[in-house]
């Protein structure tokens, strides 16, 4: 054991505490900073291997001015980042191993940020987490006059470490997931039984939920290509899907498009595109990799039941007339109000009423609630 038993558990229990707040990576960095009794400038640092992007998610021992302009000039031309892929998940690597130290030294990148700091050229970190195209890995930069003594111990400590940090990511991508969806079903009304996809402007999936992975799955509808992009079966779809999403790479990034489709057995489908931020709900480390300025777009993908089928269950159920019963279900299709008052040809004002008259019959204080109660008796009544 490189540090003390109390150490060793005060920064296991500060990872651990991270994996449900993400802010707390912050007090864990701080404390492993002085883990070994001499200064290392910490980082939890991420990499993205399709833009060569490396940002510091969290840091601690760094001056500020050197780290705003890391990520101003120096992010995506780490002279590290080229071999963190050689590091495998749970080893570590040496500062010497990623990049050679007479090489560095010749490089801006040194003169500018690790010089200034001391000649921090010794150290390393471990890999705690690696899919098909980002990584993340523990780091720390020690003085060059520190390495003999201290860069083993350190070593040491970020494999020690990496287990604890590695499951706290996991956390944080899961809780990361289940936010989204929870936004994406109150704040779009999409209702139980949505396929949620996250995309990019290239197509890329970032996040699905549990019925989308489903619907990849069993590939009838949807599916992907080897680098993971969205692809519906259907051209026809698909292309109206693409131009909703350029629309938004384009800068109209509250665009919102509803399409209606039949698959091969005759099922009806509506799928909602709503465009937003790829870094609007997270905190986590994984937003550090998306630009916040990229527009994404939310795809939401669900069945459409048979519309008189619903409607009954609904008066009957619910106690609502006709014309609410079919309002509700437009709401919980996905279909704003506005949306619903043009395909009834009635007024918005109307269509306001009836949704307002729903809801204080089933005893609703939102409209997400009323769209819940709705797909849950869908759900239950097995329509």
């Amino acid at each position: 054991m490189v540090v003390t038993a109390e150490k060793y558990l005060q920064l296991s229990n500060l990872a651990v505490a991270a994996a449900m707040d993400p802010l707390r990576w912050q007090d864990f960095l701080d404390a492993l900073s002085a883990a070994l009794g001499t200064h290392v400038c910490t980082q939890l640092i991420g990499f993205d291997q399709l833009t060569n992007a490396a940002p510091l998610a969290f840091a601690s021992g760094w001056d500020p001015a050197i780290l705003d302009l890391y990520h101003e000039q120096y992010a995506d031309k780490n002279p590290y980042a080229a071999k963190f892929a050689n590091c495998g998940v749970g080893q570590s690597i040496s500062a010497d191993e990623l990049c050679d130290r007479e090489a560095l030294k010749r490089t801006q990148f040194y003169s500018d940020l690790l010089l200034p700091m001391e000649d921090i050229n010794a150290g390393g970190g471990a890999m705690v987490a690696h899919d098909a195209d980002r990584m993340f890995l523990i780091g720390g930069n020690l003085r060059a006059r520190d390495r003999e003594e201290f860069e083993h111990r350190w070593l040491e400590l970020c494999v020690n470490l990496a287990p604890i940090i590695r499951q706290s990511l996991e956390i944080n991508r899961m809780i990361m997931g289940l936010n989204f969806e929870k936004w994406a079903a109150e704040r779009h009304l999409l209702g139980v039984g949505t396929a949620l996809f996250l995309v990019d402007a290239d197509m890329k999936i970032h996040h699905t939920c549990a019925e989308a992975d489903k619907l990849i799955g069993n590939g009838s509808l949807v599916g992907t290509s080897f680098d993971r992009r969205l692809r519906f079966l259907s051209e026809q779809v698909h292309g109206q899907l693409a131009g909703a999403v350029r629309s938004q790479a384009n800068g109209n990034s509250t665009a919102f498009k509803n399409i209606r489709f039949s698959d091969r057995s005759g099922q009806d489908w509506i799928c909602r595109t709503i465009g937003m931020r790829l870094s609007d709900l997270d905190r986590s480390p994984f937003s550090l990799l998306w630009d916040k300025s990229i527009a994404a777009t939310l795809v939401a993908i669900k069945p459409v039941s048979d519309t008189k089928t619903l409607e009954k269950e609904l008066r009957k159920s619910l106690g609502l007339s006709k014309a609410e019963a079919r309002s509700v279900l437009l709401l919980a299709e996905g279909h704003k109000p506005a949306e619903i008052a043009e395909e009834r040809q009635v007024s918005i004002h109307t269509v306001r009423n009836q949704i307002k008259s729903a809801m204080s019959k089933v005893g609703c204080h939102r409209q997400s609630e009323l769209v819940q109660k709705a797909e849950q008796l869908r759900m239950t009544g097995g329509w």
